[in-house]
């Protein structure tokens, strides 16, 4: 059964927040959509990037006019 307010745990906002806990959308996408069949449908700019490289095109090497670098690379990206 979901939890009443779940989307503000899921968002750090709510009254059981931590600190700590950070949410990975690279982690993320690795884990639920390995293949990356959800990027290709809406970031059609990385479409051409095959299986798992597309949740890291900027060491794809297609950097520039098609697609912004990272702002900060953390370690672990």
């Amino acid at each position: 059964m979901p939890r009443p307010m779940n989307w503000q745990w899921v968002a750090g906002t709510g009254t059981d927040t931590r600190p700590n806990r950070v949410l990975n959308p690279i982690r993320q996408a690795e884990r639920y959509d390995p293949e990356g069949d959800y990027v290709r449908r809406w970031i059609p700019e990385l479409a051409h990037i095959p299986g798992p490289a597309i949740h890291k095109p900027w060491r794809a090497g297609i950097l520039g006019a098609d697609y912004p670098a990272p702002i900060i690379e953390c370690n672990g990206m």
